[in-house]
C-alpha cells in the first residue's frame, strides 16, 4: 500500500506533542508492513490478521520508549511517527527492523516494514475538533518511504548528516555496525527542489544499488552528481583496508577528511574521501601535484607524504600522512592570544611556513590560500594545508618547538 497520510489524530495529541517541544520543526517517519496480502494468502485472514496486530503492538512499544516522540496517523498497514531529533528516529527504525525478525522468527513468516524518515516543519490545522497534518514535508517522507524496499531505511540528507553524526559509537540493541550509504539526488512529483536520498543500514553486507525510480520519483544524474554508497563514520572500517575510522577531521565541497587508525599496526593516517564525481578530477590533479613534488623534491621534511590512492571505485580516497597537532588559530588561542606568542615564536612560524611555500614554489606549484587555519602547530612540525579547491597537496615543514596536525 502507498502511506499517504489519511486519518485524524485527535486535538489533544497533536497539540500535546507540539506544546511539548514547542517548534513546528520535526522528524517525520512513515512505516509501511509490505506484502500484507502474501499473508492473508499464505496464512489466512485470521491469523494473519492476528500476526498484523502483534507487529503493530511491538510498534506501539518500541516508540514508548522514546518520551520525545509521538504516534499521529495510522492508516491499514502504515504509521506516521514524529521525533523530537532524527538521530531518534532513525534508532527507532533500526530497532524496528530488529524486532521484525524477532517477530519473523517466531511466526515463521517474513515480516518487513518500509521506513522513510524526513525532517522538515509540519503545520497543524483544526477541523471539527480534530487536527490535521499539513504541509509539503508530509508530502516528501511519503515520497521518501514509497522508495524504500522491505527492511530498507531511507531517509533526506539532513537526516542522515545528523543522524549518522550522533550515532556514530553509539550501541543499539541487536545491530552489529551501521553502513551509511548516499543515493544522490531524486526528484519527487510535486515538489519543486531536488530531494538528496540516503539509507542507513544493519551491517556492512550487500549490494548498493539507488532506489528505483517511479512516476512519482526520479532519480536525477548530472556532472555534479553525489558518488553513490559506502559513507565513512566513526568506528568504520575503510573497505578493504584495515584502517578503521576514529575522528572526523573536516569536511569540504569535496567530501570528508577523517583520522583513521590500522587494526594492527597501531599507526595513524588521514583519509580524504570525494563524494562528488565532478570533483573526482580535481583530487586526480593533486596527486598528480604530489607526485611532481616527490620527482622534483624527493621525500623532503617540509612535504606531507602522499601513502595511497584508490579511484578504481567508490569510495574514492587519497591515503595521506598525519601530523598531529592544532591548527594556528587554535594554538594561538589555547596560548592566551597571537600577544601572548613570543616574537621569535612568531617569527620561527613565519619563516616555516615560508620554506614549506617555497619547496612547493620551486617545484612551480602555488599554494593560494595561506591562512591561520591552514598553517597547524604541534610538538614537532608545522605543516600548512587545506589548499582552495583545484587540488595543491598539503606542505609541512620542521619547526623545533612546534608543529602541527592535519587539517581538511
Amino acid at each position: 500500500m502507498n502511506p499517504e497520510p489519511s486519518g485524524a489524530p485527535s486535538t489533544e495529541e497533536v497539540a500535546a506533542f507540539f506544546q511539548k517541544h514547542r517548534t513546528g520543526l520535526v522528524t517525520l517517519v512513515f512505516t509501511d508492513l509490505v506484502e500484507s496480502t502474501r499473508l492473508k494468502q499464505q496464512l489466512g485472514d485470521t491469523r494473519a490478521i492476528a500476526l498484523v496486530q502483534q507487529h503493530h503492538a511491538r510498534v506501539r512499544d518500541w516508540l514508548s520508549a522514546f518520551p520525545e516522540a509521538a504516534e499521529i496517523e495510522t492508516a491499514g498497514d502504515s504509521f506516521l511517527l514524529l521525533f523530537a531529533r532524527p538521530s531518534d528516529a532513525a534508532r527507532f527504525a533500526l530497532g524496528l527492523h530488529t524486532r521484525n525478525r524477532q517477530l519473523s522468527a517466531e511466526a515463521g513468516v517474513k515480516l518487513e516494514d518500509r521506513i522513510g524518515i524526513h525532517a522538515g516543519e509540519v503545520f497543524v490545522q483544526d477541523e471539527a475538533g480534530d487536527a490535521k497534518l499539513f504541509g509539503s514535508q508530509v508530502d516528501v517522507c511519503g515520497r521518501v518511504v514509497n522508495l524504500a524496499q522491505g527492511g530498507q531505511i531511507l531517509m533526506t540528507r539532513f537526516v542522515f548528516d545528523n543522524a549518522r553524526a550522533v550515532l556514530r559509537g553509539t550501541e543499539i540493541e541487536d545491530v552489529q555496525g551501521l553502513q551509511w550509504l548516499n543515493y544522490g539526488n531524486y526528484r519527487f512529483k510535486g515538489v519543486e527542489e531536488p530531494v538528496e536520498v540516503c539509507e542507513v543500514r544493519a551491517g556492512t553486507d550487500g549490494p548498493v544499488t539507488p532506489p528505483i525510480s517511479s512516476d512519482k520519483a526520479q532519480r536525477v544524474p548530472g556532472e555534479g552528481e553525489l558518488v553513490l554508497g559506502w559513507r565513512p563514520g566513526m568506528g568504520l572500517v575503510v573497505p578493504g583496508t584495515e584502517w578503521m575510522l576514529e575522528e572526523k577531521l573536516g569536511e569540504g565541497g569535496f567530501g570528508e577528511v577523517w583520522l583513521g587508525r590500522h587494526r594492527q599496526l597501531k599507526e595513524q593516517r588521514v583519509f580524504k574521501f570525494c563524494f562528488r564525481a565532478d570533483r573526482v578530477r580535481s583530487l586526480k590533479r593533486e596527486v598528480t601535484l604530489f607526485r611532481l613534488l616527490k620527482e622534483r623534491v624527493g621525500e623532503h621534511p617540509n612535504i606531507v607524504r602522499l601513502y595511497e590512492v584508490f579511484f578504481e571505485q567508490p569510495p574514492y580516497y587519497l591515503e595521506e600522512e598525519y601530523v598531529e597537532g592544532r591548527d594556528l588559530r587554535r594554538w594561538c588561542d589555547e596560548q592566551g592570544g597571537i600577544g601572548r606568542v613570543a616574537l621569535e615564536t612568531r617569527l620561527e612560524i613565519v619563516a616555516q611556513a615560508a620554506e614549506a611555500l617555497q619547496a612547493a614554489h620551486d617545484a612551480g606549484i602555488i599554494h593560494r590560500d595561506v591562512k591561520p587555519g591552514n598553517i597547524l602547530v604541534s610538538g614537532q612540525w608545522s605543516v600548512v594545508s587545506g589548499q582552495k579547491e583545484g587540488g595543491h597537496p598539503s606542505l609541512a615543514t620542521r619547526h623545533s618547538p612546534l608543529a602541527t596536525r592535519h587539517s581538511p
